[in-house]
Order: structure tokens, then C-alpha cells, then sequence
């Protein structure tokens, strides 16, 4: 299956430079393994052992079960575990909010959006996906990791983990296309359109691409219906539920860190700098992170396939790489 950290897009709305601490962390925690070399024998600091070996991917029930784990991990209070949907299979869309303070679930067991209790004042949001691409799935596995050492790490004392958590709100969302992941095979990271809809590992179970599936800012027509695309609808209505000020979405392919906007207003397919309002911080972020991964700062991740495509730094404005309509 494909790795690494593709960006469409990694990064969103925001302004919030504490999250630097908890990306960097995907690399901290490991510092021996090279991130192309990835033993099955890695372990993230205070983790048990029988829990500690990373060497295979977590299917539906495992990856409930080591999303409570990941909550169990730390002290009481400091982690809840919610769906915000459901797949179009019915599996969930499990998210699990880590922040210090939130007090004990809901007696009644219920794991509902609703579940994810109350806003804390003053407290920046920030989300992280994985696995929008059913086939992508390294970033479905890395964000239980840095789920487990987050949690871990707050009950252990780590001044920079206690810090983050006292004062972020950190969502992780590992799945959002658990169908395609069902259906993907591991070892094949090809991109096929035969087949019936639904049978590629990379869309959900209608055949749509959840990655180009939300409506497009630019365009001056109807919105696209999102009948097909629970999954999208699901994260959406999340959205507008809270008030993120800064979110990562991790996908699998090349390796470098993209920044908004994805598309512009021409939607010419390449090389035109689609800019936010807030360029120079996105910039800033994604420089950070770029520049602490081993590969990615090196600007030629020699990706198969793409052997000679390069990026300044590290990183790139996602419409001047390539532009993509409905992200």
C-alpha cells in the first residue's frame, strides 16, 4: 500500500503553531527507524509491550479496540471516544478528542456525535485525518500511534505532552473511508478504474473519491449532492459543529507537506499558486514539519513512479502542484 506524507491537503484553516509539537512527534517517538524502514518492532515510549509491536494493520474491530486502548492509555478525563457517522457499509468514523479536563463519558455508553462533549473556552481545536483514500493507509496506523503516545505521555509527565494537552483540543480521526480499507489488499498500491464502482480500495463503496467530493469554493453552480458520500456529509456537518482553527489530513503517496488552496479559480491542472489569506503561515507550518522529516526536508522523496519530481523545501502550494476541484 502506499506511504508517506502526501498533502491533499495536510493543512487547513488556522493559526496554531503548538501543533508543530504534536506532528513532530510522529518522528520523535522513533527516532532510530528511518521512515522507509519501519520495523515491525517499534515501539512508542511507556507503551506495554504486548501492545507495543506495530506490525500489522488494525481491521474495523481492532481499530475500536486500540482507539480505547489509546484512551485507556492515559489518566482519567483526558480522553473521549466518538463516531461522527457512519460509512456507507455502517462502519464507524471513529474520532478520539484528546485535551486535559473533559471529565467521565456518558453513563448511558453512548458513542454518538453527541458523545464528544462540551467546547472548552479558550481552548483551539485542531483535527487530524487519515485514510480518506481506503488504499492509503499508513496514516490510518500513525495516527493511532501518536493517539497512544499523546495519551501515554500526558500520564507519564512529559512536560511538552502535558503542556500540549492543558491547552489544545486534539481530535484524531483515523478512518474516514473504513470501507475502502476493508477492501484494499496490502502490497498493491496501484490506482485501478476497472472493476464496478466500489471495488477499488481508494473510493467508498459507491465509487466516489471522497477527496474530491466536497463542494468547490470557486464554483458558481449547485453544490454536489452528497447522497453517495456519507462519509464526506458525516465530516462536513462535523465541521460546522465545532470551531477548528487548524487540521491535518495525512495521505499516502509522495512525501511533502502541501498547503492551501488545492484548486484555483482557473482550475488549470498545474503550476498555478493558489494563495489563502493566511499563505505565510501555512508556509511556516508546513516548512517546520518538512524540515524535521528525514526525507521529506531533502525536497526528492524518489517516489516510484515519480522518481524525478521534486519540491522546494519540502513542501508546495496544493493547486501549483496539481489542481483538485471539491477539497
Amino acid at each position: 500500500m502506499a506511504s508517506g506524507w502526501d498533502s491533499r491537503p495536510p493543512w487547513r484553516q488556522g493559526h496554531l503553531p503548538l501543533l508543530l509539537c504534536l506532528l513532530l512527534l510522529l518522528r520523535s517517538s522513533a527516532q532510530a527507524a528511518h521512515i522507509k524502514k519501519a520495523e515491525a518492532t517499534t515501539t512508542i515510549a511507556g507503551a506495554e509491550t504486548d501492545k507495543g509491536q506495530f506490525d500489522h494493520y488494525y481491521h474495523e474491530e481492532e481499530l475500536g479496540s486500540a482507539l480505547r486502548e489509546a484512551a485507556a492509555a492515559g489518566p482519567p478525563g483526558l480522553a473521549r471516544l466518538f463516531s461522527i457517522g457512519s460509512s456507507v457499509e455502517g462502519r464507524p468514523l471513529w474520532v478520539l478528542r484528546l485535551t486535559a479536563g473533559l471529565g467521565p463519558p456518558p453513563a448511558d455508553g453512548d458513542t454518538g456525535p453527541d458523545a464528544s462533549g462540551p467546547l472548552l473556552p479558550g481552548r483551539p481545536q485542531v483535527k487530524l485525518v487519515g485514510n480518506m483514500h481506503g488504499d492509503e493507509t499508513v496514516s490510518r496506523q500513525v495516527l493511532i500511534y501518536l493517539a497512544r503516545e499523546l495519551a501515554a505521555g500526558y500520564r507519564r509527565g512529559d512536560p511538552r505532552l502535558v503542556r500540549l494537552l492543558n491547552t489544545t483540543d486534539v481530535y484524531v480521526l483515523p478512518s474516514l473511508n473504513p470501507d475502502g480499507f476493508e477492501r484494499a489488499r496490502e502490497g498493491d498500491c496501484g490506482v485501478s478504474d476497472s472493476g464496478p464502482p466500489g471495488s477499488s480500495g481508494r473510493d467508498n463503496s459507491r465509487g466516489r473519491d471522497l477527496n474530491r467530493s466536497f463542494p468547490d469554493q470557486f464554483s458558481t453552480g449547485e453544490p454536489p449532492a452528497l447522497d453517495d458520500v456519507p462519509e464526506v456529509r458525516a465530516l462536513i456537518d462535523w465541521i460546522r459543529r465545532n470551531k477548528f482553527v487548524l487540521s491535518g489530513n495525512l495521505h499516502g503517496g509522495s512525501v511533502v507537506a502541501s498547503y492551501p488552496f488545492d484548486d484555483s479559480p482557473e482550475h488549470k491542472a498545474t503550476g498555478i499558486y493558489s494563495k489563502t489569506s493566511d499563505d505565510e503561515v501555512f508556509k511556516y507550518l508546513a516548512k517546520a514539519y518538512a524540515s524535521n522529516h528525514p526525507i521529506m526536508k531533502t525536497g526528492a522523496p524518489h517516489c516510484p513512479g515519480d522518481e524525478d519530481e521534486t519540491f522546494k523545501d519540502g513542501i508546495t502550494n496544493g493547486a501549483h502542484w496539481y489542481d483538485v476541484e471539491g477539497v
